[in-house]
């Protein structure tokens, strides 16, 4: 599917602009109540689905999200804009809003102190972090899996004490998430056992197949007791680095505790879908390797994560790459290729016949928008009208060129 029509430019810039404009509200959360056993009350879910679901049935990964309602419009709009760029596939965001925070986010009884160590005057009501992950692992994960039935790949992102648990979760279960965003963790806490226990466990770690991205703000505090938990997670990983893990960290000394969710989120998803974009050579953004490259990149993307990536948009374009360089019968050999890949996608028989046209061959390429017709009607997809008018046009002109050979 691409433009056909030079002249149109300008109305399609137009309506492009007032599509754009009518798709600015993000998707509204589901909000769904969840009974939890184990925690001995009910939990309100909010579930975001990504603006790439609109229309669609398709299967999506799952972000858990600490302090969700405080953080899932945000951590929503980066996940969509990353994923309208080709920089990560969309994501479904699962937030947890809070019920007692400090009980649920640490994983040990200590009294609450701020960033600089400080004690806040608060009782001591941490220690039910393992709770709560039970809660996620034997009750929401169940519960999410049965509604939406999810790609088999899990992001826990929290923030301050939910980096904290982030943490805990990565060393403590293992098993529950493939990869953790942990935003101005609060290593401080109950004088940094946690930290002390990720030194313990990766000293014994030869492979982990795991991703963490972790960050700090401007804690703004003298001592730093925040600040100095962080230096050592990161000097942790420059002598001990199990083989497969992915590590990443970042610092923000202009922003501060607050503040620094939304580059850290950003940083943090960037980290977790690094290699997610298809190399290209240089100069010309030819995909490196052709085809070939294309389908090795995207099997070992699946083989990664855990589930099918799809290669359709890059074989696509790559195809309309080649037809734009009068390299006709290879593009239509690579359109090709899409159809065998992804036989229930309309909008690859609407490609292939953009090659077949070119090479005049207007009969192979009406059959196939028809195909592409009949595949959008059956899946609902939202570029039928797209597709009947391409094929309106074709017949249009197969009528036009009988009647001028019944003319002669």
């Amino acid at each position: 599917m691409r433009l056909r029509a030079v002249s149109t430019f300008l109305i399609v810039c137009f309506v492009s602009i007032v599509a754009s404009a009518q798709n600015l509200a993000p998707p509204v959360p589901e909000r769904i109540t969840v009974h939890s056993n184990v925690l001995n009350e009910d939990r309100v879910i909010l579930v975001r689905m990504p603006a790439a679901a609109q229309g669609k049935k398709d299967k999506y990964p799952v972000l858990y999200l600490a302090d969700g309602d405080g953080h899932i419009n945000e951590v929503g709009a980066i996940i969509d804009f990353l994923a309208s760029q080709g920089r990560c596939t969309p994501i479904m965001i699962v937030s947890i809003p809070n019920t007692n925070r400090t009980r649920d986010l640490t994983p040990t009884p200590a009294t609450l102190r701020g960033p600089d160590g400080s004690a806040q005057n608060a009782p001591a009501t941490g220690g039910g972090g393992d709770k709560f992950l039970e809660f996620i692992q034997t009750e929401l994960f169940p519960e999410i899996e049965k509604r939406y039935q999810p790609r088999p790949y899990r992001i826990f992102a929290g923030h301050s004490l939910g980096g904290l648990l982030a943490i805990h979760a990565l060393i403590a279960h293992p098993d529950m998430f493939n990869a953790y965003i942990a935003v101005s963790p609060s290593l401080q806490w109950d004088d940094q056992h946690t930290l002390h226990q990720a030194q313990q466990f990766f000293a014994k770690q030869k492979e982990f197949k795991k991703t963490l991205f972790f960050s700090l703000g401007n804690e703004g505090a003298t001592p730093n007791p925040m600040g100095d938990g962080f230096d050592q997670m990161q000097k942790l990983f420059t002598t001990t680095m199990p083989k497969g893990f992915i590590v990443r960290s970042a610092r923000y000394p202009d922003e501060d505790h607050g503040s620094t969710t939304f580059l850290a989120h950003y940083a943090g998803l960037r980290a977790v879908f690094d290699g997610w974009v298809m190399p290209r050579e240089p100069g010309g953004g030819v995909p490196v390797g052709g085809l070939k490259g294309i389908e090795q990149h995207y099997g070992e993307l699946s083989e990664r994560f855990g589930f099918p990536v799809s290669a359709e948009q890059a074989i696509n374009q790559l195809g309309y790459g080649l037809l734009g360089e009068k390299k006709i019968e290879e593009s239509i050999a690579t359109f090709k290729r899409n159809v065998e890949l992804y036989p229930g996608s309309a909008n690859v028989y609407d490609s292939l016949a953009d090659g077949l046209e070119a090479a005049g061959k207007a009969d192979v390429a009406r059959q196939n928008v028809q195909k592409a017709v009949t595949v959008a009607t059956e899946t609902g997809d939202p570029l039928l009208p797209q597709f009947k008018q391409h094929l309106e046009r074709l017949a249009a002109a197969a009528t036009m060129e009988n009647k001028a050979g019944q003319a002669k």
